[in-house]
């Protein structure tokens, strides 16, 4: 806790638990502290947010670089104590803060798409590295075996190959320990395969429940819909188009000079603000540009105004985040 000069008052520590926030609440109410930041909202600072939301307190959402800024400016350690000071002092430092976006505040069903988001992504990440040591796996069988399966094509059709090979032909012992445990997971691939499209039906369940429009619009599907959903969480916290953009990474850098009190005449791709949006609004791009004749005509006239094809997609990419 910081006074009005940003000068530390007090610190104290509480257990992350449900009787730990009890705590933290009523020691927070004894000071009379009214506004509170938050940071790491994905992870350990999400149901502390909840619960203080719960309790009245003006809670604001704090990037984890604006602490790390003000530690670095005072050439400070980095201890719990100063991490806690250090956000605060951020918080107080800009009043212009976003309220703490915990998805349960905002809205249950958007918080339930994001457990399922999850879930899909570990399902995911595992079929993917399941298929990875497969295919080391193939170049590794013996001779005899490896000549009856396709040197080409996907990972997983080329493993359900497996299933049809002729294993009566003399092989070593390793070659024949890999089938045992290689054909198996065709069937688990199958499996995975089949979880995942069940996944992500109901992600649009959730979808419909919801109300969303974002799959009217071309070059987006349930998975992407649900992306944007969850990670911008309430949209009226950004009082502009321009915030939005600049948040999500969509909004133009300024690399300009020689127009001393003019506008900016060249500007850059934006490398920071939030990739997982970014990488959505860059896929829909991609997308529209194949198959829909106003992204193509909007591509097309950032082109014939001397744009280059980077700079075309940026300007379309923020075309969609507006």
């Amino acid at each position: 806790m910081v006074d009005l000069n940003r000068i530390e008052v007090d610190v104290a520590a509480f257990d992350n638990t449900a009787g730990g926030y009890c705590d933290t609440i009523d020691w927070l109410s004894a000071q009379g502290v009214h506004t509170i930041g938050v940071e790491t909202l994905g992870s350990w600072g999400a149901h502390i947010a909840v619960a203080l939301h719960a309790a009245g307190f003006d809670v604001r959402e704090v990037p984890v670089n604006r602490g790390a800024q003000q530690r670095r400016s005072r050439r400070l350690a980095k201890t719990d104590v100063i991490d806690a000071v250090c956000i605060a002092r951020a918080t107080l430092a800009e009043p212009t803060l976003g309220p703490a976006q915990a998805l349960e505040i905002y809205d249950p069903v958007v918080a339930e798409l994001r457990a399922v988001l999850d879930h899909r992504k570990a399902l995911v990440e595992n079929r993917k590295l399941m298929l990875a040591f497969a295919q080391d796996q193939l170049w590794k069988l013996p001779t005899e075996l490896r000549d009856q399966v396709p040197t080409v094509g996907q990972i997983d059709q080329r493993l359900r190959h497996l299933a049809t090979i002729d294993t009566t032909i003399a092989t070593t012992r390793a070659g024949a320990y890999q089938l045992s445990w290689l054909v198996p997971l065709i069937d688990q691939d199958r499996e995975l395969q089949a979880e995942i499209r069940r996944l992500e039906r109901l992600l649009g369940a959730l979808l419909d429940e919801h109300g969303t429009t974002l799959r009217d619009e071309p070059g987006i599907g349930p998975v992407n819909a649900a992306v944007l959903l969850c990670e911008t969480g309430d949209p009226a916290r950004f009082a502009t188009e321009a915030k939005f953009a600049r948040w999500c990474g969509t909004g133009a850098v300024a690399l300009s000079s020689g127009e001393p009190t003019g506008e900016p005449v060249r500007h850059r791709l934006d490398f920071r603000g939030n990739r997982t949006i970014n990488s959505v609004l860059y896929v829909m791009s991609i997308t529209q540009h194949r198959y829909h004749p106003d992204a193509q005509t909007y591509i097309t006239r950032k082109r014939s105004e001397g744009k280059t094809t980077r700079e075309a997609r940026r300007a379309h990419k923020r075309h969609l985040a507006n």
